[in-house]
């Protein structure tokens, strides 16, 4: 899925051309992906090593290290339509699209709800593909959806070392100084450091969580 930004009426408008490679990573309608299966997945760490799953393991074919990959990109930029898309772990808007479309009301039954946007490519069907990939920046740190980290026992080293290394700001104004449209539309510089100072402050609250619950921290390179 590729997003690219054109102009309509001087301001930018998404468009997203879908690529014909990618498929739902769970394609059978009979066969669901939801928090349960999810977490019993994440205990029997898919794949990892080359083990074959077995069949009560409620493996996907995604390799384990692909949900911890997610899980970093997703709380800091507080992505909840991928794994958690009835908003259960932070107190919603009203304007949110989980409470007008009602699907807030079903936390009752978290084990049963549905993860989304879980696609791969056909011949790579281990890795995930991220898409619809908004983030949402007024969203303050008492109100960070922890959700996202449940079942979670590894990060990554990479993104985790570049967390800790206090050079997170530099890279993310390399990368999205490459996005001129973005860029611009936030306002150039200044507009772009506001949104860097929210991600500075999860990550050092995703810093601290890692501590606490005694998190390790490993290659993931596969």
């Amino acid at each position: 899925c590729i997003r690219i930004n054109l102009v309509s009426d001087g301001q930018p408008c998404p468009v997203v051309l879908w690529d014909p490679s990618l498929s739902p990573v769970v394609d059978q309608p009979s066969e669901k992906l939801n928090w349960s299966s999810y977490q019993t997945s994440l205990k029997h760490k898919c794949w990892h090593r080359g083990v074959i799953p077995k069949p009560e393991w409620s493996c996907t074919s995604i390799h384990h290290h692909e949900w911890s990959k997610l899980v970093v990109f997703d709380f800091l930029l507080q992505i909840y339509e991928r794994l958690d898309k009835n908003c259960c772990g932070f107190k919603p808007r009203p304007e949110d699209t989980c409470v007008e479309l009602g699907h807030h009301e079903e936390c009752k039954d978290k084990d049963g709800i549905e993860l989304r946007h879980i696609v791969h490519r056909k011949h790579d069907p281990q890795h995930l593909v991220f898409f619809n990939n908004k983030g949402y920046f007024d969203r303050d740190e008492g109100n960070l959806n922890f959700r996202l980290l449940e079942g979670i026992k590894e990060l990554p080293d990479q993104p985790v070392s570049v967390l800790r290394s206090q050079r997170l700001r530099e890279k993310l104004l390399q990368s999205l100084f490459l996005d001129q449209q973005y860029w611009d539309s936030q306002g150039g510089r200044q507009g772009i450091e506001k949104l860097i100072d929210v991600i500075e402050r999860r990550a050092k609250v995703l810093l601290t969580y890692i501590n606490a619950h005694g998190i390790k921290v490993v290659p993931m390179n596969s």
